[in-house]
């Protein structure tokens, strides 16, 4: 009788949260609502004591590039700005700083709220909050819970891991519909395609597609590594943040050289002209110190600063010293522009020489971004603490390889850079994948001790003593990985081997070609 009736309770409860997901929170102008077939069903989630949220599993700032957390106010109320979720749910915000208040519109509703006033306005009606909104930094805290169930969602607290989530059906829209996946020319594989591909009508296509979502200042925003470039770019998905230009992944540079090819193969104007914007944003963008940051123009908290990651600035000096050459893609450039790119290049040379980090008077490895106006080591995000990092460095060497004739400055920086990285080496330890049925995703990592495990290097190193370091999205230092939250553990690399075949393989080739010493003292 008893599994009687926990089975019935079992099957009542399933029913409510299939009728709550089921249920179209809001109805389009058309004044019908859609079905579940029809809508797109999204998942929010914010957990306390972190700065950012996630969609449907994808995590994202809650204020780009700044560290906001939400705030848990008595009675379970999650407090927060909700501007960057609203957008990337395909909705919009509009911030009246004047008046201090918001207006955020989602699949037809319209929520207006203002500074320390419990009446808002909902569709023209007239509504009262559990919590008055704050003006904070030019942005409107509100009480998260209330504002999603004012959308209809299906709205929960999680106590034990203090994480808030909302479930809505939006219907699909241009927005919610996002940017089209796949297909054999992709944002990862577009400078990969042979230079007989952009002579033919696809090539062309393709450029078409870049030049599409090219922004007015000449740079370009930060796609999916699987977006199709093959399908017009959908640049309603790209919201707030998302639709600046920038360096990063790639991003501006591997478009400028796509036209660049296109150009040589076709002589198409338009794709001359994709390219001189380009570079006028890269040259435009260059700050008095010689760095670039990794976001341009009007980048806020730690987008500001000066880049490594991701070969950041290393691909931006590798288009300009091309340029500088008139080489190959580029053989068509002005010499106008050719100057202009050797005179940058030169300054990011130098900029790279003057933040190689010294430790104990030795110098070492790179932070992987610098504050943009004192070039002290700087944090990225919040798990990315001021640090020598042990995989952004291996980057900035090779690119420092690559000069075909090294000044006496750029040997010595990569003689000390291979010194350091032979001395920080790590052995006897290896990561070890453990299957785990009860934690969130199944499995965790650990670091159990191997002598025959090859050698590893910390992803971060500490800016004093040069031990690794490691952190979790609260910004923490600590000392081991075995320390970091169970997330942050297992989705993301805090140990890398990038450093491997830079040592066995690059590095011998290259003072072999310029006729000098090694410095290494380790075989392995």
């Amino acid at each position: 009788m008893l599994n009687l009736r926990i089975s019935a309770c079992l099957l009542l409860t399933a029913l409510a949260l299939s009728a709550a997901y089921a249920q179209v929170p809001m109805a389009p102008p058309s004044g019908e609502s859609p079905s579940r077939s029809d809508g797109v069903l999204k998942t929010l989630a914010l957990i306390i004591g972190e700065p950012n949220y996630s969609i449907d599993g994808a995590y994202q700032e809650l204020e780009e590039g700044f560290y906001t957390q939400p705030e848990l106010l008595p009675g379970s109320r999650v407090f927060a700005p909700i501007n960057e979720i609203i957008l990337n749910l395909g909705g919009d915000v509009l911030l009246d700083a004047p008046q201090q208040a918001a207006t955020f519109t989602l699949a037809g509703r319209s929520l207006r709220l203002k500074a320390d006033q419990l009446d808002a306005d909902l569709n023209g009606q007239s509504v009262r909050t559990d919590v008055a909104p704050q003006w904070r930094n030019g942005n409107l805290w509100v009480s998260v819970y209330w504002v999603f169930d004012q959308f209809g969602a299906y709205t929960k607290w999680d106590k034990t891991r203090q994480r808030f989530t909302a479930s809505l059906v939006l219907p699909v829209s241009k927005k919610t519909a996002g940017i089209a996946k796949g297909g054999p020319v992709t944002e990862s594989n577009l400078t990969n395609q042979p230079l007989t591909f952009w002579a033919t009508p696809e090539g062309s296509k393709v450029a078409d597609v870049v030049l599409g979502y090219q922004n007015p200042d000449g740079g370009w925003p930060k796609l999916e590594r699987n977006d199709s470039l093959t399908t017009p770019i959908n640049r309603s998905a790209l919201s707030g943040f998302k639709i600046k230009s920038t360096i990063d992944n790639d991003s501006t540079t591997k478009q400028i050289v796509a036209l660049a090819r296109a150009y040589q193969a076709s002589h198409e104007a338009r794709f001359r002209a994709g390219v001189d914007k380009g570079l006028d944003y890269l040259l435009a963008a260059q700050l008095p110190n010689g760095g670039w940051q990794q976001f341009w123009p009007d980048p806020q908290g730690y987008k500001a600063r000066i880049t490594f990651n991701d070969n950041a600035i290393a691909n931006v000096l590798q288009v300009l010293e091309d340029v500088a050459a008139q080489r190959e893609d580029f053989s068509f450039v002005t010499p106008q522009q050719a100057q202009r790119a050797r005179a940058a290049y030169d300054a990011g040379i130098a900029l790279i020489l003057k933040t190689q980090l010294p430790v104990h008077g030795k110098k070492t490895g790179w932070c992987a971004q610098y504050d943009e106006n004192t070039l002290a080591p700087a944090m990225g995000r919040a798990f990315e603490l001021a640090s020598i990092s042990g995989g952004e460095s291996v980057n900035i060497v090779r690119f420092l390889m690559s000069i075909d004739k090294p000044s006496p400055p750029v040997i010595q920086a990569v003689q000390a850079a291979i010194t350091w990285f032979d001395s920080a080496r790590i052995t006897g330890l290896k990561r070890i994948r453990r299957e785990d049925r009860t934690l969130e995703y199944g499995f965790d990592f650990v670091m159990e001790k191997n002598p025959a495990a090859p050698p590893l290097w910390a992803r971060f190193y500490t800016l004093d003593e040069g031990r690794p370091l490691f952190s979790a999205r609260d910004s923490q230092p600590r000392q081991s990985m075995a320390e970091v939250s169970y997330e942050r553990r297992v989705k993301y690399n805090w140990y890398t081997t990038a450093a491997t075949d830079l040592l066995a393989q690059d590095y011998p080739q290259w003072i072999k070609a310029h006729g000098l010493r090694s410095v290494l003292r380790h075989t392995r």
